[in-house]
């Protein structure tokens, strides 16, 4: 009896596994200032902000994408603002996608990985990954 509970625990570990590597959810970002909602739309992996520490301008009023470079963008909330678009899973990776920076206003390619509940975000200049810069976003439980 020992040995079929032990063969089917070792049979559903991958599958445990498997799903704690799943990147859809709400992750927090490394400063804690935002909130980001991982969806999956069709085949690619999305993310929208839900959740900002200052979720307002100084006037009270939402906070909005000020810092777009596009001015007919720049009265957009911030709430709600599709920020990861176009990932696709490739093995234990989420890559192909861009990630765009309301702090600045640019828009970088993208790739991630999740390591249990640290999602391993990499925005860089080119599609390679080398000219870039990698942030652990925590998963909100």
């Amino acid at each position: 009896m020992k040995k079929i509970i032990f063969s089917m625990i070792f049979m559903l570990m991958p599958l445990a596994a498997a799903f704690a590597q799943d990147v859809t959810g709400r992750w927090k970002l490394e400063d804690g200032s935002a909130i980001v909602e991982v969806y999956m739309n069709g085949d690619v992996y999305n993310g929208k902000i839900v959740w900002l520490q200052n979720p307002t301008e100084a006037d009270g009023t939402p906070a909005v994408d000020s810092n777009n470079p596009d001015k007919a963008l720049r009265s957009r909330k911030l709430i709600g603002l599709n920020m990861l678009s176009g990932l696709k899973k490739n093995g234990g990776e989420y890559s192909g996608g861009k990630i765009y920076d309301p702090g600045n206003g640019k828009t970088y390619n993208c790739s991630m990985k999740v390591d249990g509940d640290v999602l391993k975000v990499r925005g860089s200049l080119d599609k390679k990954g080398l000219v870039g810069r990698t942030m652990d976003w925590f998963r909100v439980k």
